[in-house]
């Protein structure tokens, strides 16, 4: 990152009167530094200026601030797949364990950003590729999680797994989660799954409520794919990535998951770390310190 990088986008959750207010300071103040800046379609008609579609302005944009929770952060991390531009998550929502700063950062980290303080790490997204008979492969991707469940809320999962060489035979759950190490902490680790640490070239696969007691959670290296194969459920089946985008799955179906070679590059906050997060936001926590003796 240098201080030649002069596109900034802003994405945000415009249904937040929080998020469109600091849209537009940050917008007002970048725009008075000589940065160009854009905002995606649903921030620019509540501010009352030109809007993109967020595919679009993650083509055009050098930097693309994303301003919300996690959910942003995946829509924002979506749109920048394959390119070469940074993403720069701030929280203005909840949890937000995806973001890297806090709203009363913002206008720091945006310049620690654009002036090249902060490093840049490329995060991975999980690849899921259905196969069906008679049609084109359907291919989408997820930077947190593919998971494969029922719509109907009652009915089970059927579902055979093929993996590092091996048959492990017909799977009765209630879904299948497919997770990066960034999705590790969220949906696989709700259903028993572990933490997988940023820079970990894996994916975790949690079965959901299986009916079994020896089902557990496989961490797969990068190159290594699972292979489901849908038998069937009394309910309809999906496929979602990331929670945000869907595609129907029928008995005979085939699909492929594994860590994709795209990436999207995320700004990374030196001041805060991975262990510091998981205390601060998930809760994580031992025993007191007690003595030895």
């Amino acid at each position: 990152m240098t201080a030649r990088l002069r596109r900034v986008g802003l994405l945000g959750h415009s249904g937040r009167p929080g998020v469109r207010r600091a849209a537009q300071r940050l917008a007002a103040r970048l725009r008075r530094r000589g940065y160009e800046v854009r905002m995606d379609e649903h921030l620019g008609a509540h501010l009352r200026e030109k809007g993109h579609p967020i595919p679009s302005l993650g083509r055009w944009c050098q930097l693309l601030v994303s301003l919300g929770g996690d959910g942003t952060a995946l829509r924002a991390a979506r749109a920048l797949a394959g390119t070469r531009a940074t993403l720069l998550p701030v929280n203005l929502g909840g949890l937000g364990f995806l973001t890297v700063a806090e709203e009363a950062g913002l206008e720091a980290a945006t310049d620690a950003v654009l002036d090249g303080r902060w490093p840049v790490a490329g995060r991975r997204f999980v690849e899921a590729v259905r196969h069906r008979t008679r049609e084109k492969p359907w291919r989408g991707r997820a930077l947190n999680d593919a998971v494969i469940k029922t719509s109907g809320g009652y009915g089970a999962l059927h579902v055979t797994l093929e993996a590092l060489g091996g048959d492990f035979g017909h799977m009765v759950a209630d879904g299948l989660i497919a997770a990066t190490p960034d999705g590790s902490t969220a949906y696989s680790l709700s259903a028993g799954g572990p933490v997988l640490a940023p820079g970990v070239e894996a994916m975790v696969v949690t079965p959901v409520c299986p009916h079994t007691l020896a089902s557990r959670s496989l961490v797969l290296p990068a190159g290594e794919a699972l292979h489901v194969r849908v038998l069937g459920s009394v309910d309809p089946i999906l496929l979602l990535l990331d929670g945000q985008e869907d595609t129907e799955l029928r008995p005979g179906d085939t699909v492929e998951l594994g860590l994709a070679r795209t990436a999207v590059r995320v700004a990374v906050n030196p001041a805060r770390s991975f262990g510091g997060t998981l205390l601060g936001k998930l809760g994580w926590q031992g025993s007191p310190q007690r003595s030895m003796r």
